[in-house]
């Protein structure tokens, strides 16, 4: 599939091991808003180790920015990453990554963002993020699920959203692109 693309649905009558009640109720297909684009700063990841859920290692963030047009400003020090990494199918790996972060706006809202996801790849690839800044995102595969929150009423709209994520890392960076799911 093409970047940018939505699959659409079978034809429910299609689907034929099932006896649908409803087979003419027609869904709205999904579209995707851009929401921002962001940069976190990280420091150096801590290893844990082996443990009974998988590889696990954190790291904490330094800081950042984020920009869109609804919203603008600065990642707070000291949101992190909890993830855990597992080798699959020769040399592939995951990460699952578990992510928050403290937003604050230009005009000083604070957002509590947090992410679910996974960085998949080469094996190969994937341990050389740290350190060689030319892998492009397209040489792996790093989507998100982003949660975010505030009591700021000017951005309460966002307590509502769905909002995914494209992503990557570069260096001691996550770099990503937002999107409301609409």
């Amino acid at each position: 599939m093409l970047p940018g693309t939505i699959e659409k649905p079978p034809s429910i009558s299609s689907l034929s091991n099932t006896t649908w009640t409803k087979p003419e109720y027609t869904l709205p297909l999904p579209a995707l808003q851009f929401l921002f684009h962001l940069e976190c700063d990280m420091e150096t990841f801590r290893h844990i180790g082996q443990g009974p859920y998988g590889d696990r290692s954190t790291v904490i963030f330094k800081g950042g920015r984020f920009e869109g047009p609804k919203m603008r400003g600065d990642i707070l020090p000291g949101g992190g990453d909890w993830e855990i990494v597992r080798d699959h199918d020769g040399d592939q790996q995951t990460a699952y990554l578990n992510t928050r972060y403290n937003l604050v706006t230009h005009n000083g809202a604070t957002i509590y963002l947090q992410s679910t996801g996974v960085r998949t790849g080469r094996k190969a690839v994937l341990e050389k993020l740290g350190e060689d800044t030319s892998i492009a995102a397209d040489r792996f595969k790093m989507r998100l699920q982003l949660t975010m929150e505030t009591g700021d009423p000017r951005y309460s709209w966002m307590n509502s959203g769905v909002y995914v994520a494209s992503s990557g890392r570069v260096g001691s960076q996550v770099i990503y692109d937002a999107y409301e799911l609409l």
